[in-house]
């Protein structure tokens, strides 16, 4: 064994590897939560029954279904409200595109992380810009959150700070991950 040469990782840093697993387990979820968010957005609008003062419809054999009170259904029809009447005229297409971008981007990163995980040459460097952009979309979501009511920015706003931290770091790991790989 004195004379045996180690072998070098073929799949790259280990770096690489453990950025590609977060890379692809985020990814994952935030495509999946930007998907959701551009469905409330689509369906919620200020025309449906909730905004048109119709009494709460919570059919009895409906709440026994889903186990629920009709107290409780009442606060899901005023957590519809909330969103209508707390989001400006031009929150709802904004946070659309801004989720339909997100959700790209995020399912992108999956790629990126699985390419960081193979280590591809050019995984580095994809996974700076990528997770460059995931922090660019949530400082643009921070922004549009504190400009519409205090009930809605309290829905999204602790969201969007944690998603900002994550990339954040992400970001952090890539960009010195790349630099690691330059002065190799």
């Amino acid at each position: 064994m004195s004379g045996s040469k180690t072998v070098p990782n073929a799949l790259g840093p280990a770096w690489a590897s453990w950025l590609g697993i977060v890379a692809v387990v985020f990814g994952i979820l935030l495509t999946a939560a930007n998907v959701n968010e551009w469905m409330i957005q689509r369906v919620i609008t200020s025309d449906g029954a909730a905004m048109q003062g119709m009494k709460p419809r919570c059919p009895e054999d409906e709440l026994l279904e889903e186990g629920i009170s009709l107290e409780e259904c009442k606060l899901m029809i005023a957590k519809v409200r909330i969103m209508v009447v707390s989001r400006p005229n031009w929150f709802r297409d904004f946070q659309m595109s801004l989720s339909l971008i997100g959700a790209i981007i995020a399912f992108g990163s999956i790629f990126v992380g699985l390419a960081l995980v193979q280590y591809s040459n050019w995984a580095p460097r994809a996974a700076v810009v990528t997770f460059s952009a995931l922090l660019v979309i949530d400082a643009l979501g921070f922004a549009a959150a504190t400009n519409t009511g205090p009930l809605l920015r309290a829905t999204y706003l602790w969201n969007i700070l944690l998603w900002f931290s994550i990339h954040l770091i992400m970001a952090a790991g890539a960009c010195a991950g790349q630099h690691i790989k330059d002065t190799d």
